[in-house]
């Protein structure tokens, strides 16, 4: 009985031990700022954590603005304002820990925007003469609406030349599906990749800049 307290004892010791000497779970952050987004009149800036006690699994929050009085972009529509939002979230896991010198990594997610784009239109109106009905066109000021679901797919690497900040490098594919108000496939705004309403695959490539608040 006396050996088997002992035992008791000594695994209960054992086991307190190396709880005092396990590592806390310290988690680790990144905010950046993705500067091409103004090519498209916008502003994206992603900020990324880790999910466990270690520097291979993140995940990445990125809230994105859009905002336009007249259409000077790299986008092939003309339009009079434009204004949208997005969040996209990708789940970022690093083939190693990243050390003092970044590291390679995978990713993947989506998200959703939402744009809504101002400009003149024709607009057709009926109206009556003489008891008789016409229908005629005129010029309004219409807003569309468009709803985009985002899905990518990237690898990358970090690198950290001056602690604490960081350069983060990517490229991959993607996927994009634009409809509007009533979720009919969008056939405006939807001619290249860099369209609000653009539908189906294309490059996905940027540059980040970044500060890690890791200790």
């Amino acid at each position: 009985m006396k050996r088997f307290q002992f035992l008791l004892i000594s695994i209960f010791m054992a086991t307190l031990a190396f709880a005092q000497n396990e590592k806390p779970f310290e988690r680790q952050k990144i905010f950046s700022i993705v500067p091409q987004y103004v090519i498209q009149n916008g502003f994206r800036f992603d900020y990324e954590f880790t999910l466990r006690n270690n520097l291979k699994s993140w995940l990445q929050l990125s809230p994105e603005f859009f905002i336009s009085t007249h259409s000077t972009n790299i986008s092939t529509n003309n339009y009079k304002s434009m204004i949208g939002a997005g969040l996209e979230i990708h789940h970022k896991y690093y083939l190693k820990e990243p050390n003092e010198n970044g590291g390679y990594y995978f990713g993947y997610g989506g998200g959703l925007q939402f744009f809504g784009i101002k400009d003149n239109e024709s607009v057709s109106y009926t109206y009556t003469e003489n008891g008789t009905e016409y229908i005629s066109f005129r010029e309004e000021e219409v807003n569309n609406a468009i709803n985009r679901l985002l899905l990518n797919f990237i690898i990358g690497k970090q690198v950290v030349s001056f602690k604490p900040f960081i350069v983060d490098y990517y490229l991959g594919v993607g996927f994009r599906y634009s409809v509007d108000k009533n979720l009919n496939l969008l056939n405006t705004y939807n001619s290249t990749w860099f369209d609000y309403g653009y539908s189906g695959s294309l490059l996905v490539s940027g540059i980040k800049i970044g500060f890690d608040f890791s200790k």
